[in-house]
């Protein structure tokens, strides 16, 4: 049966009809339905719509094929301005009342580290904090899915909030990743930039926080070709030699990852392979042949800590019986640079 509703959000006149697409029945039930709105003004709206659906996905994909919707919020959220983020104060040790994160960021991520990540554009700190068994395996339990990159990358991601890493047994690890960008804003002197700073970004204290972080999962094989997290855009490699300033695909400043395997070896692949002097490459695939490149191995507790504009890799995980899982924190710039969308993947 056909099922709907008005949306008083956008006037009087919009209605959504949800149907079943007819020839799409199995053993009596549909398996696509498709979602129509009458009455909008804008496509954004349908978008924001779609959006709200898929927010509620895990009552009902199990039932249906949401590949379609997938993609409609896709195109919805790669056309919108990236998120600015939240406060990085509001994060940071002292307003979440852990003194002894603040006491072991500043020890481990020191001047040293900091004029090491300044010089060579990156930086490894070991020890920063280990994962036990025990949450390792809880962390196992959380539900990934894929990226959508499969010509580009095979691993399963899942976004996780403060309340989703509790569930997880990594609220330590969040926490410690989050109060990095405070600590980067009183210690770090940020690359010159020609845009203004958005809100919560400012001059003096440039990086916000996203409001998540990123679980990722390789099993055997699986890898991430090589790539930027925060790439010049097409429409300024067009723009060839007319002098203006790049414009990059987010908001992405520096990547954090935090590595959550135990016992993991050399031998076992998986490595993140970063290009040295790579961060003004307009295409990613070119530092393989003119950049050399580190090799850093994902072991339990290893932080890395680079500039989101460098090439790097995933190496394929060779270890048939071990899966390679890294924590994500991506602290942004929010920045008046002209961006228009984000890369973006749900």
């Amino acid at each position: 049966e056909n099922s709907s509703c008005r949306v008083p959000l956008f006037g009087s006149a919009a209605a959504l009809t949800f149907r079943p697409r007819q020839s799409t029945f199995k053993d009596g039930l549909p398996t696509e339905f498709i979602l129509i709105a009458d009455g909008l003004d804008y496509d954004e709206d349908f978008g924001w719509i779609c959006k709200k659906f898929f927010e509620r996905r895990s009552d009902f994909e199990s039932l249906v094929d949401i590949a379609d919707l997938r993609k409609q919020v896709m195109v919805h959220c790669n056309a919108l301005p990236p998120d600015p983020g939240h406060d990085a104060e509001l994060t940071s040790a002292e307003s979440i009342s852990k003194p002894e994160l603040r006491k072991r960021i500043e020890q481990l991520v020191d001047a040293d580290a900091l004029a090491e990540l300044k010089g060579k554009g990156f930086v490894v700190i070991d020890n920063f904090m280990s994962t036990s068994a025990s949450s390792i395996s809880e962390l196992s339990n959380t539900r990934t899915g894929t990226t959508g990159q499969d010509s580009c990358r095979t691993d399963t991601v899942a976004f996780l909030d403060k309340k989703e890493a509790l569930n997880s047994e990594i609220g330590e690890q969040y926490d410690l990743l989050m109060a990095l960008a405070s600590h980067l804003n009183d210690n770090y002197v940020c690359d010159h930039s020609p845009f203004k700073p958005i809100w919560p970004g400012t001059v003096d204290r440039p990086l916000s926080n996203p409001k998540s972080i990123q679980i990722a999962e390789y099993g055997v094989n699986d890898f991430y070709a090589a790539h930027s997290d925060n790439s010049v855009t097409n429409a300024s490699r067009d723009a060839g030699a007319s002098g203006q300033d790049d414009v990059r695909s987010n908001y992405r400043a520096i990547t954090c990852i935090l590595y959550v395997n135990e016992g993991w070896e050399a031998k076992d692949g998986g490595a993140l392979r970063i290009y040295l002097d790579s961060a003004e490459i307009k295409t990613p695939g070119d530092a393989k042949d003119c950049c050399e490149h580190v090799d850093v191995n994902p072991a339990n507790g290893r932080l890395l800590i680079f500039d989101s504009k460098m090439v790097h890799s995933v190496e394929k995980v060779l270890n048939e019986n071990k899966v390679r899982r890294a924590l994500t924190l991506w602290i942004i710039r929010p920045e008046d640079s002209g961006v228009k969308g984000e890369d973006y993947f749900v």
